[in-house]
């Protein structure tokens, strides 16, 4: 029996390319919205149980709703051909979210959401949908491992999810060399070449923002509810002219969290950054001040103002300005009424694409993480990265930002 469950598009020809000539152990598809892609992944887990028998899959969403309707997916496809599906579907269970083909084949339909209670399983493909908004922990210690054993097979597929692991592995993927373990592939509606699309794609975007159209049908690494936008065109490429004042800010880091220093001139062009750890780099009390006054003095001869995080950092403060020479640093407090005023001014910056940053790879990824949440007891906006991530780089920038508005707008300060 000839089973052609539909005719692929420019798009999923490419990636079904990748996963059944190349071969690779990982097929990273980036793919936006009308390529297509779950359908392609859909199609080819039901082709792979038909044609290798004994072929133990997982389909793994990041809910299991998402899986669900995968499956019931699957089901639709059969509608007007029952006689052929009861041919080839030994048993489809609703219940346990399980289908088993006659020839011994099986698909499980999962979720990240289960975490550790997936581990255990030992299979020879696992298909993995919307990868970007997973943990990377669920990847490598729960998916991984089931196939390992086996020389199986993960083909995943996702749109990005800011520079998160999902971007770092399509890095990867590109690079030749990694081609055995490896190999990404992105896609967009406009490698369909189809009016009809382009069309529905038009009216679909004007109810989108600008970060959910960028990232949901143009694939770029950014998240639709990230704060700042523009942030790749904010990328300064050549030489910076010449420029008159500077301003700084410190965001001052303890033992456990990093400092970071951001120096940029009256046109908001980030001129110079210093990020450092106080235990990781091994610094001592009078080598991490001078670290801050290094910074400073470099800087001195065309400095406005410095804009010093104070926030538990009184003393360091009183010891750094206590020299007669450092004395253009001005004290800041970040608070639950300051921080949403410098965020606000940064994302004023970037959406008016007036700030211009350097290629630092660190900053970039902070950008594109930053979000904010709404406290449900107060009703303020809180913000900072994705837990366990930093925004020092971030607050940095921010504080700097706003240390050039306010030296700007109210006048030089005059140190006497």
């Amino acid at each position: 029996m000839e089973i052609n469950l539909y005719n692929p598009s420019q798009p999923q020809k490419d990636f079904l390319k990748v996963i059944h000539t190349d071969k690779p152990f990982v097929t990273l598809i980036v793919a936006g919205r009308q390529t297509g892609k779950t359908f392609m992944m859909m199609n080819d887990a039901v082709m792979r149980g038909l044609n290798k028998p004994r072929t133990r899959m997982f389909w793994v969403s990041p809910i299991q709703d998402q899986a669900n309707k995968v499956m019931k997916d699957v089901e639709a496809a059969f509608i007007n051909h029952q006689d052929v599906f009861q041919q080839l579907v030994k048993r489809f269970d609703r219940k346990n979210n399980e289908m088993y083909f006659h020839n011994g084949s099986f698909v499980k339909f999962r979720s990240a959401d289960s975490g550790d209670n997936l581990r255990g399983a030992t299979l020879d493909f696992i298909y993995i949908d919307e990868a970007a908004f997973m943990k990377i922990d669920f990847i490598n210690e729960v998916l991984l491992p089931m196939v390992t054993r086996t020389s199986g097979r993960v083909v995943m597929s996702s749109t990005f999810n800011g520079k998160n692991w999902y971007w770092e592995w399509y890095q990867r993927g590109i690079i030749k060399e990694n081609k055995k373990d490896i190999i990404s592939i992105k896609r967009t509606y406009l490698d369909l070449n189809d009016s009809a699309v382009m069309k529905t794609v038009l009216g679909i975007k004007k109810n989108m923002t600008k970060s959910q159209f960028d990232q949901e049908f143009l694939c770029r690494p950014i998240s639709a509810d990230a704060l700042f936008s523009n942030i790749e065109d904010s990328v300064y490429k050549k030489d910076l002219e010449e420029y008159e004042r500077i301003y700084i800010g410190m965001d001052i880091g303890v033992a456990q969290d990093w400092t970071v220093l951001t120096a940029m001139n009256e046109r908001y062009e980030v001129i110079d950054i210093d990020r450092f750890h106080y235990r990781n780099d091994g610094l001592t009390s009078e080598t991490f001040k001078n670290r801050i006054t290094d910074f400073y003095f470099k800087h001195d001869k065309k400095l406005a103002a410095a804009y010093f995080e104070l926030n538990n950092n009184d003393l360091l403060f009183e010891e750094i300005t206590d020299d007669d020479e450092v004395y253009k640093i001005i004290p800041f407090y970040t608070t639950a009424q300051t921080k949403p005023e410098i965020i606000k001014n940064l994302i004023k910056l970037f959406e008016d694409k007036i700030i211009k940053i350097p290629d630092y790879d660190e900053l970039v990824k902070e950008l594109y993480d930053f979000k904010s949440k709404r406290n449900p007891i107060t009703g303020n906006l809180q913000f900072s990265n994705t837990e366990g991530k930093h925004d020092d780089m971030v607050m940095s920038l921010a504080i700097c930002a706003y240390c050039a508005k306010e030296e700007q707008d109210g006048g030089v300060t005059m140190f006497l």
